[in-house]
């Protein structure tokens, strides 16, 4: 395989994984707003 090749796979997982970590915070800051609206604890 080609530096090239398995540099951009070696940078590109934590792209990924950083998506998917933006992806639950969002939901859980979601669920957070919701709650408060609503009166209701989180958990």
């Amino acid at each position: 395989m080609s530096s090239q090749f398995m540099t951009l796979y070696v940078l590109f997982w934590p792209l990924v994984a950083t998506m998917i970590l933006f992806v639950i915070c969002m939901g859980v800051y979601k669920d957070i707003q919701e709650a408060k609206i609503s009166g209701e604890d989180l958990l």
